[in-house]
């Protein structure tokens, strides 16, 4: 009985020794299946088949037919097996007029796109597919590689609103710097920065002077990402200009060191979307427009009425407007659906509808106030004090309801200059004249709209802390209507032990001349008022055409033995 029941267990274990046997030989081998890590964990494998052992087809060379024959996917893989690094490379780079870099870097990355993140590159890859014709036009024009159009995919997803951490914004992620330094304009009314076409074409400008630089797209590619400045110090401290090899220091963040792996596998996805069982994506509708000339500042939620564009499209293909208008000036080329050219601008030169599109009269050009809301103010009260319709200042500011904006919003108010000269005049002359009552030295301030205890410290010349200490402030917030008693400016030189002011100027009794070194908290009128000196005076010792002062700043200051200014005899026989 033991022996037959043994046999049987020995047979039991050969046959299922030969299923699994098979069932390993006989199924296909898929990307899906393995375990793949998210690009913040990835470390590379020592050992890894290539991206392209994955049983993907290939034109005239790969097997046929192999839904019929069970053993077709081996022989697919032998047939990936046989080829050589060379013959492999140039199998996947079909289509790229770049070069593809293949290693375990960019396959971690080709699994992690096929795998956990396909949806979200699929995503962004279809929504780049209705400007990638359209940049790759560009590229062409400046005699760049077609593959830089899939870059922005990488970049932003192709979102013109997309904004990093660094402020980098649009479809290259430009700063503000560099976008200004290649052409791009920025100001409160246009960023183009999100502009396709301008943003774009500065891209090219800045990446072939980086290819130029560096000699290869895998160092300006890096370079793009980190900053020419890091690359250079990079290369110095590596000793290489090989990217792959500087990827194996610290001397480049990581988000760098992924950056270039991250857009190989980008275009081997792109180029061989088969070979890697990715599904084609659906070609968007082209982007089709007409520019129409604007002169001055339009209210385009009114043009989109009077013409039956819808609003949202008009945003959508102006994406560089910040503001519900177009900008101020002699003209401005504003994109208009297809078809649409000739109805707007008829609309636009009608009489008829002049005094609701144009929320600004032409002749009003540049002149405007910057105008940070405070506590207590309104859109109401500003446009009371400035002249300016309420209508107005809601349209060129985008404001969607006026009676919810904050305090510390910025608000464009478009003025005359005697308007200008009147507001500058408000903030600079009137505080003192809002004392209500003065004793003994003391003077009751009431808060105004606007008003900060810094400021109102300034106007008065005395300290944020004297203020808090002599009205029981616990913090520095206060409205309109509050009541402060402003201390007496003597006061404020009162301490329980010597300054530095105080020592420095027994030294100065006994010397005759001294040099002061500025700290936190002094001005000119301070230091002159500690020794007896005037500030012209301090101001023509030290050169100084301003009175503006920075900590660790040294002044020469002379005097006499009584603690009076010199004269300039003196000065010049001491």
């Amino acid at each position: 009985m033991r022996s037959v029941i043994f046999a049987f267990f020995i047979s039991m274990t050969i046959l299922m020794t030969g299923c699994t046997i098979h069932h390993f030989v006989t199924r296909p081998f898929s990307p899906q299946t393995e375990k793949v890590a998210t690009p913040q964990q990835i470390t590379p494998p020592q050992e890894k088949p290539s991206p392209s052992k994955t049983g993907g087809d290939v034109a005239t060379t790969a097997p046929q037919d192999q839904s019929k024959d069970p053993s077709s996917n081996l022989e697919e893989e032998l047939y990936w097996e046989r080829l050589s690094n060379e013959e492999l490379t140039e199998e996947v780079d079909r289509g790229s007029d770049m070069g593809i870099s293949i290693n375990n870097q960019v396959e971690a990355f080709l699994d992690y796109y096929s795998g956990p993140g396909r949806k979200v590159f699929l995503r962004y890859w279809q929504r780049g597919e209705k400007y990638i014709p359209l940049v790759k036009k560009i590229l062409r024009e400046e005699g760049l590689p077609e593959d830089l159009a899939y870059l922005p995919i990488l970049e932003s997803g192709y979102w013109a609103t997309a904004l990093s951490p660094s402020r980098a914004l649009g479809y290259w992620q430009f700063i503000k710097s560099t976008a200004r330094l290649y052409g791009l304009r920025i100001d409160p009314w246009v960023d183009e920065r999100m502009d396709i076409e301008k943003s774009t074409r500065a891209a090219a400008w800045y990446l072939r002077d980086l290819y130029n630089r560096f000699g290869s797209w895998e160092l300006a590619i890096a370079a793009y990402n980190a900053g020419p400045g890091k690359l250079e110090k990079a290369i110095a401290r590596t000793g290489s200009r090989n990217f792959w090899i500087m990827t194996r220091s610290r001397h480049l963040k990581k988000e760098t060191r992924e950056y270039v792996p991250r857009f190989m596998a980008i275009l081997l996805l792109v180029h061989n979307p088969d070979l890697y069982k990715i599904p084609a994506v659906d070609p968007p509708s082209p982007l089709e427009y007409e520019r129409v000339k604007v002169k001055g500042m339009v209210n385009l939620k009114r043009l989109a009425r009077l013409t039956g564009i819808r609003y949202r499209t008009l945003k959508r293909l102006n994406p560089a407007l910040k503001k519900w208008v177009t900008p101020p000036g002699p003209s401005y080329l504003l994109k208009v659906p297809k078809g649409y050219g000739q109805k707007v601008a008829s609309v636009l030169s009608s009489p008829r509808y002049a005094g609701s599109l144009y929320p600004v009269p032409d002749s009003h050009g540049n002149k405007w106030i910057r105008h940070r809301l405070a506590r207590g103010e309104s859109l109401y009260t500003l446009a009371r004090f400035y002249g300016v319709p309420l209508s107005t200042l809601v349209t060129v500011n985008g404001i969607t309801n006026p009676r919810r904006i904050r305090a510390g919003r910025t608000i464009l108010i478009p003025a005359t200059p005697k308007k200008i000269w009147l507001a500058r005049r408000k903030t600079r002359h009137t505080r003192k004249a809002r004392v209500i009552k003065t004793a003994n030295g003391e003077r009751l301030y009431r808060v105004q709209e606007g008003d900060s205890l810094w400021r109102i410290a300034r106007s008065f010349s005395i300290r944020v802390q004297d203020i808090k200490k002599r009205n029981g402030l616990k913090s520095t917030s206060i409205k309109p209507g509050d009541l402060l008693v402003i201390p007496k400016p003597t006061q404020v030189a009162r301490k329980t032990s010597r300054s530095p002011l105080q020592v420095s100027r027994a030294m100065l009794k006994r010397k005759g001349v001294i040099t002061y070194r500025v700290k936190k908290g002094d001005n000119l009128w301070k230091i002159a008022r500690s020794f007896s000196v005037e500030v012209e005076d301090l101001k023509r010792w030290n050169g100084l055409k301003k009175n503006l002062l920075h900590p660790g700043k040294t002044l020469v200051i002379y005097a006499s033995s009584n603690g009076r200014k010199k004269s300039g005899t003196d000065r010049d026989r001491s």
